[in-house]
């Protein structure tokens, strides 16, 4: 699968304003951010499992893009509000 990601963090940003994901930036029930993103995590893993997908590898290959984006946006000067 081909996808582009020029203006991803653009798209990450539509994705945490949409109405289905406005708990992600003030977390989850009341919880901590941290604590939302182990909920999120967890639920990838259960979707790996049942997809067959090994969650390390996906887990590795994910941080590797990951520290790819940041370099660039960095490079671009364009490093997403924390």
């Amino acid at each position: 699968m081909s996808t582009t990601r020029e203006n991803w963090m653009d798209d990450i940003d539509d994705v945490i304003r949409s109405r289905h994901y406005t708990w992600i930036p003030r977390g989850l029930g009341g919880e901590p951010v941290d604590e939302a993103m182990v909920w999120l995590v967890t639920d990838i893993m259960h979707i790996c499992e049942r997809a067959g997908a090994d969650w390390e590898d996906v887990l590795q290959r994910g941080r590797a893009r990951f520290r790819q984006e940041r370099t660039e946006l960095l490079a671009r000067g364009s490093v997403p509000q924390e």
